[in-house]
């Protein structure tokens, strides 16, 4: 019986950090680029406390696929595969940073400093090198494609830093209601 209450707990909180990835996502501010519609958003630090609240799986599952919702609901078609993998990447490698500096025993601020940023310089390089290859694809030569994805890094940085402050205020207070309500209602 156990079991089967962990599987729908798991299944209620991916679907619950899915709808907030969504909707954090559809929180936006335009910004100008010359190649696609960036903008200012929520959806990585949802995205980040996702995979820090539920772990690696669940957490990169949920905030794919809200990602990639929102992306099927706007008009991106074509870039929800993209940010779905990216979610398991970056995900990933908060995830790694998470347990080998053992922020589970002694977490600190400057520990969690460190986690944010290994996620947050792992979605600027992505993004980065994602925007570069799709100036390629849209059929511009070399010079004007790094032109394009220059510009298109003021966007990147900015949800980059806002991720940063978001996770970092929220985390810490998230992860103790988590636990006061995983241990209250006898789910672990």
């Amino acid at each position: 019986m156990k079991q089967h209450n962990s599987a729908v707990i798991n299944i209620v909180l991916v679907a619950l950090f899915t709808s907030i990835t969504f909707v954090a996502t559809s929180i936006q501010v335009p910004m100008p680029a010359l190649i696609g519609k960036p903008f200012v958003h929520l959806g990585n630090s949802a995205v980040l406390l996702s995979v820090l609240l539920l772990g690696f799986k669940r957490g990169a599952l949920a905030g794919g696929f809200g990602l990639a919702l929102f992306d099927l609901f706007h008009g991106y078609v074509m870039e929800a595969p993209y940010y779905f993998f990216e979610c398991f990447v970056v995900g990933g490698i908060a995830t790694y940073v998470f347990s080998l500096i053992h922020y589970k025993k002694h977490g600190t601020s400057v520990k969690l400093i460190v986690v944010i940023l290994a996620a947050v310089v792992t979605k600027l390089v992505m993004t980065t090198g994602h925007n570069f290859v799709m100036s390629l694809f849209k059929g511009m030569t070399l010079q004007p494609a790094i032109v394009a994805t220059i510009s298109s890094l003021f966007p990147t940085v900015i949800n980059c830093v806002m991720t940063m402050i978001v996770v970092f205020v929220v985390y810490r207070w998230l992860a103790e209601r988590f636990e006061q309500l995983f241990v209250k209602n006898n789910f672990v």
